[in-house]
C-alpha cells in the first residue's frame, strides 16, 4: 500500500515536537507584540502627547540595551552551549548572568552620575528626571528578564517562557491602565513595565531551576568578547536601521515630533506583526526549497511571497487611509501635525519593508552575514542624514523621506544581492552545496 509521505512527517514524534515549540513561540511572540500594542492605543489615546513621546523613547532606549544584550551573549552561546555536557552548562550560565550583574551595577551607577550632571546642566528638568530614573529602572529589570528568557529558549522550554510572558503582557497592559490619568504617565507606565518585567524574570529563572550555577565563576563575557562585539555590532546597525530615527526627532525637533512619529506609526503595525509571522514560517519553508530546488527557483519562489505581502500591505494601508478620520477623533482621539503626509508615507515604508523581508531569506540562508551588515550599515547611515537634513527643511516629515530613501536602497541592495546568489548556481545545480560555500 503507498504511504502519504506528508502523514509521515506529521506523525514523526519529532516533527511533532518542533511543532509544538514553533507553535508556542508564534502564540508568545504574538502575545507580546498585541500587549505592546494594546499599550501604546492606551497612552496615545488618554495621555499628552509629550508623555507618549517619554514613553516611546525610553521604550527604544530599552530595546537598544537588550538587542546588545542578545546579540552579545546570545550569538556565542547559541555556538557553544550545544557542544558542553550539563555541568558545563550551569557554570556558562551562572557566571554570565554574575558577570552581567556587575555590568548591570557598574550601568546604573554611571547612568545615575550622568542624570545628575544633566540636571545640575540644565539637560534634565522636573518633568523629564522621573521617565529617565524610570528608564534606568526599566533597562535593569528588562535585562534581568531577558537572559533567562534567552536562556530557556536555547533549552528549548518555550512553554515555560509562554507562561511567564503572559503574566509580563498582562502587567503591561494594567500599568498603562494605571498610567492613564497620571500627570507624569510615561513614568508610571515605565515602572509598570519595570514590574512586570521583574516578576516574569523571577518566574522564568524559578523555572531554570538547577540548570545555572549562582556560584560559578565570573568572566565568562571576557571569553566570548570577540565572537560577541561582532554580533552586538550588527545588532546596533540594525537598531540604527529600525529605531534611531526617534532619537534623531527628538534632538533635531521635540518631543512631540517623536509622538506624531510613534502615533501614526503604531496603525500601520498589524502588517509589521503578519510580516513577522510569515517570515517565521517561511524560513525554514525557504530552506527546504533551497535545498531541493537550488537558488533561482526559490528566489522566484520567494518574489511570490513578496509580490503578496505588498498586496496585502497596500490593500491594509487602503482600508487604514479610508478609516482615518474616524480612527484619529474616536479611536486614538489625537491630532498630529502632518497626519495625512505621515501616515501615507509609513505606508510606503511598510509596503517595501514586507516585499524585503522574503527575499532577504536567500541570502541569511546563504549564510552572506557580512554583505547583510555592510549593506545595513551603509542604509542605515544614508536613512539618518537624509533624515536629519530633511527635518531641518519640512519638519516632522523629512523624519519618514530619510526612511524612505534608506529602505529602497535596502532593497536595492538586498535584491541585487539575492540576484547575485541566484546566478552563482547553474540551472540544476544542487541546492545544499550552496550552504557551506564561502561568501564572494
Amino acid at each position: 500500500m503507498d504511504q502519504d509521505p506528508q502523514g509521515q512527517i506529521l506523525s514523526n514524534p519529532h516533527t511533532g515536537r518542533l511543532l509544538r515549540l514553533f507553535g508556542s513561540s508564534v502564540i508568545d511572540q504574538a502575545m507580546l507584540s498585541g500587549a505592546n500594542l494594546l499599550v501604546g492605543l492606551i497612552l496615545i489615546r488618554y495621555t499628552p502627547q509629550a508623555q507618549y513621546g517619554y514613553y516611546v523613547l525610553a521604550f527604544n532606549a530599552m530595546m537598544l540595551i537588550t538587542t546588545l544584550q542578545g546579540t552579545f551573549i546570545g550569538t556565542p552561546m547559541v555556538i557553544r552551549l550545544p557542544s558542553l555536557d550539563q555541568a558545563a552548562r550551569r557554570q556558562w550560565v551562572g557566571g554570565l548572568w554574575r558577570d552581567q550583574r556587575r555590568w548591570m551595577v557598574f550601568g546604573a551607577a554611571a547612568a545615575l552620575v550622568g542624570c545628575g550632571l544633566a540636571w545640575a546642566g540644565g539637560g534634565v528638568t522636573t518633568e523629564t528626571a522621573p521617565v529617565v530614573l524610570a528608564a534606568i529602572v526599566l533597562i535593569l529589570a528588562a535585562v534581568y528578564r531577558e537572559y533567562f528568557r534567552s536562556i530557556l529558549l536555547m533549552y528549548q522550554r518555550p512553554h515555560a517562557v509562554l507562561v511567564a510572558d503572559a503574566v509580563y503582557a498582562i502587567g503591561l497592559v494594567a500599568g498603562s491602565g494605571l498610567a492613564m490619568h497620571h500627570p507624569s504617565a510615561a513614568a508610571v507606565a515605565l515602572l509598570a513595565s519595570a514590574a512586570s518585567a521583574l516578576v516574569c524574570g523571577r518566574l522564568l529563572r524559578r523555572a531554570l531551576g538547577n540548570d545555572i550555577d549562582p556560584a560559578a565563576a565570573p568572566g565568562r563575557l571576557r571569553e566570548i568578547a570577540r565572537v560577541g562585539m561582532w554580533a552586538a555590532s550588527g545588532g546596533v546597525i540594525y537598531w540604527l536601521f529600525n529605531q534611531g530615527y526617534s532619537f534623531l526627532a527628538a534632538a533635531t525637533l521635540d518631543i512631540t515630533a517623536v509622538a506624531a512619529l510613534a502615533g501614526t506609526r503604531l496603525l500601520m503595525m498589524p502588517i509589521n506583526l503578519l510580516s513577522a509571522g510569515v517570515q517565521k514560517q517561511l524560513a525554514p519553508i525557504a530552506s527546504d526549497w533551497l535545498h531541493t530546488h537550488g537558488p533561482r527557483q526559490t528566489l522566484r519562489r520567494l518574489a511570490k511571497f513578496s509580490l503578496v505581502m505588498g498586496l496585502i500591505a497596500l490593500l491594509y494601508s487602503g482600508v487604514v487611509w479610508w478609516l482615518r478620520d474616524w480612527i484619529f477623533s474616536d479611536i486614538l482621539r489625537k491630532e498630529f501635525a502632518q497626519r495625512d503626509t505621515l501616515l501615507l508615507l509609513w505606508s510606503v515604508i511598510f509596503m517595501m519593508m514586507v516585499v524585503r523581508d522574503p527575499l532577504m531569506l536567500l541570502t541569511v540562508l546563504r549564510q552572506r552575514f557580512r554583505m547583510l551588515t555592510a549593506a545595513t550599515l551603509v542604509c542605515a547611515v544614508i536613512s539618518l542624514l537624509v533624515s536629519y537634513w530633511c527635518m531641518q527643511r519640512l519638519g516632522v516629515t523629512g523624519a519618514l523621506i530619510g526612511i524612505i530613501a534608506g529602505e529602497l536602497c535596502y532593497l536595492g541592495a538586498v535584491l541585487g544581492l539575492a540576484l547575485h546568489g541566484a546566478r552563482l548556481v547553474a540551472p540544476g545545480a544542487a541546492g545544499p552545496a550552496t550552504l557551506g560555500s564561502k561568501a564572494p
